[in-house]
This record gives structure tokens, sequence and C-alpha cells, in this order.
């Protein structure tokens, strides 16, 4: 009997540590949200937020661009209760674009000399970088362009060097420079527009947030 009784309290705490720390993080989401929302009221966006069954996350839009971060995990049929969580962070605008051609700004691309290997793994990365767009990756070659401390953080992407030239201005430059978060957001300019895209984690911090609305008011020169 007392074996049972054991049992029974450990159960009984163990659930309410888990109550505890469901009620802990939840409360901690919440204000990160409220936080994010009374950001966008100060600043004149415009918040939307997104719960989907498999899609979690917020929109915010102003007069000439929008940002979306978004979670979403696609649930494993053959693993019950199993889920992968991919995010999506995506700032765009369609007031400023590239009609001379794709310009893309991201990582520093190491540079070696393997051959075709090295190529093979440049051409990857370009892939990764461009996602639905990979048909656009044969066009493009690496351009100097920048200041030097600019060039050994980044790597720049484009069909020509003047192009590139063109559309990496001093405030842009400067933002990137100054980027503190970890990941380095990939920049795309094309025809259509722009987008400044991370994949890493949510936006869930109003420093977030305004580091790529910041990023986004570089490229619009404002």
């Amino acid at each position: 009997m007392g074996d049972i009784v054991l049992s029974l309290i450990v159960i009984v705490l163990v659930g309410i540590a888990i109550a505890v720390i469901f009620f802990i993080v939840n409360k901690k989401k919440g204000e990160r949200e409220k936080a994010i929302q009374e950001l966008a009221a100060n600043s004149g966006w415009k918040y939307e937020k997104v719960n989907r069954t498999q899609q979690k996350g917020f929109i915010l839009s102003a007069e000439d661009w929008t940002l979306e971060s978004l979670a979403s995990s696609t649930n494993t049929p053959s693993e019950a209760g199993s889920s992968d969580i991919s995010f999506a962070n995506t700032w765009r605008t369609t007031r400023v674009n590239s009609p001379s051609g794709m310009v893309l700004i991201g990582p520093k691309t190491p540079s070696v000399n393997l051959g075709g290997l090295g190529e093979l793994l440049i051409q990857k990365a370009l892939r990764l970088m461009l996602g639905d767009e990979v048909d656009q990756v044969v066009d493009l070659k690496e351009v100097l362009v920048g200041r030097t401390s600019f060039r050994d953080r980044f790597s720049v992407w484009a069909t020509s060097q003047e192009n590139a030239a063109n559309i990496l201005s001093y405030e842009l430059e400067n933002e990137l420079l100054n980027w503190k978060l970890k990941e380095i957001p990939v920049i795309k300019f094309t025809a259509g527009g722009v987008e400044i895209v991370s994949r890493q984690e949510r936006l869930d911090t109003p420093e977030k947030v305004q580091s790529m609305v910041d990023l986004g008011r570089a490229v619009l020169g404002n």
C-alpha cells in the first residue's frame, strides 16, 4: 500500500510541475505577444494574429511593406504526437525592385578552391537561399561591392556588378553591418519587389521585430 501511495504522490507532483511550467511558458508567450502588439500600435502598423491549426504567428503591415512571422508544424501520422516545426520570417515590399536582374545579399560564402566541387557547394548554398526560384541561380555570380568590412561578413550575388552597386545603398550596408540577431537574413531584389527572409527562429520579441523592420526601412531608404 505504501508503494502505491508513494507512486500516486509522485504522479501528482509531476502533474503539478508540468502544469506550472505550461502556465509560465504560456504567460511569457502572452506577454511577448502583447509587447509586439503594443509596438505595432505605437508605430502605426496593423497587427494580425495568425492562429491556424498548423500555423501560428502574426502579420504586420504598413503602407508599403508587410512582415510575416510564422511557425508551421507538420504532424507525422506514423509517429503519434510528433511534429516538425519550421519558421519563416518574411518582410516584403513592391515599392523597391530590381528590373535589371536579381540581386541577392546573404551570409558570407567561404571562398574555397575546390574546382567543380567548390562550384557545386556554392550552387547548393544559393539554392537554399533562393527557395522556389532555383531556376535563376545559373544567372547569378558573386560580385564585390561595398566596404571591406561588409565583404568580410556578406556575399552579394547578381547578374552584374553595376546593378548590385546601385542596389546596395549606404543605409542598407550600414544596417547590415550593425545587424545584431544571430541569423543573417537573405535579401532578395527582383523585378517584382524585395524580400528579406530568415528561417531559424520566430521573431517573438519587439527587439527582433524592430531589427527586421529597420532593415526593411533601409531597403526603402527611409
